[in-house]
């Protein structure tokens, strides 16, 4: 099989079509596209997580986009919940005063933004969304804005500050199994949101991401049970990649 170089931006773009094209039922996955003038052969192992034949040239950088993000799109799940979190080294997210932008690269802030764009919808915690004001949408790469749902389990929000296309949730839509109708539904943040997901063993795939900086305090990333045992924590066996200068960990939870 001869070998073609693809731009990372025709990678993304069979991402695109992959996630809403492409069926996955099989555990191999054949991948047979014309993207961008260029024929593009995969065939992606689901149960070993493994690239089995391609035809693009060794690249690095493109590589790593395809195995970060073929096990989201070809996942067999009818639904999926996948997050993200970006931490200083010393495991903070956010200053004592919030103050979060942007302590992760430019690269990881395009990663979440291609998380969004193959998701369905987005939620994101109450304080967050009241604190940061995020955009949440897909403006750094290719791809349309997921719905935006804001998880607000202690009703801190008034009506007139979500817009009409912007819906509040709270736990029991979440414990209903409101999202059961969409394919992957992505938390972005803030911690005690992202902990609150992982703590119901609703998580499906975690990326933490790992950045160059020490806060010295401040809002830590996750919130645990302050009585839970070493010997109980769970052990992940993550996959990594570099992003800039930050460290992306994948996790299976």
């Amino acid at each position: 099989m001869s070998k073609i170089s693809i731009s990372k931006k025709t990678a993304w773009s069979l991402i695109l079509k992959i996630n809403s094209k492409i069926s996955c039922k099989n555990n191999l996955v054949n991948i047979n596209e014309d993207i961008r003038g260029h024929k593009i052969n995969i065939t992606y192992n689901k149960i070993n997580d493994h690239i089995e034949n391609s035809n693009l040239s060794d690249d690095h950088e493109i590589s790593d986009l395809l195995k970060i993000f073929l096990p989201i799109v070809c996942s067999s799940k009818k639904t999926q919940f996948i997050a993200h979190i970006a931490q200083s080294l010393d495991g903070f997210i956010a200053t004592n005063s919030g103050e979060s932008k942007y302590i992760s690269s430019k690269e990881n802030l395009e990663h979440i933004h291609r998380l969004r764009a193959i998701s369905d919808i987005i939620i994101v915690g109450a304080n967050t969304f009241h604190e940061d004001k995020p955009k949440l949408t897909t403006r750094l790469v290719e791809g349309e804005n997921p719905k935006i749902y804001v998880f607000d389990p202690k009703r801190i929000l008034k009506s007139n500050q979500i817009s009409n296309n912007i819906k509040i949730i709270s736990d029991k839509d979440v414990m209903r199994n409101k999202f059961s109708k969409y394919k992957t539904i992505y938390i972005e943040g803030g911690g005690k949101t992202i902990s609150y997901f992982m703590e119901k063993n609703i998580l499906d795939r975690i990326h933490v991401c790992l950045c160059p900086v020490i806060l010295g305090g401040g809002r830590s990333s996750f919130i645990q049970n302050k009585n839970i045992s070493i010997n109980n924590l769970k052990s992940y066996d993550p996959k990594h990649y570099n992003m800039g200068n930050d460290v992306l960990f994948d996790l299976k939870v």
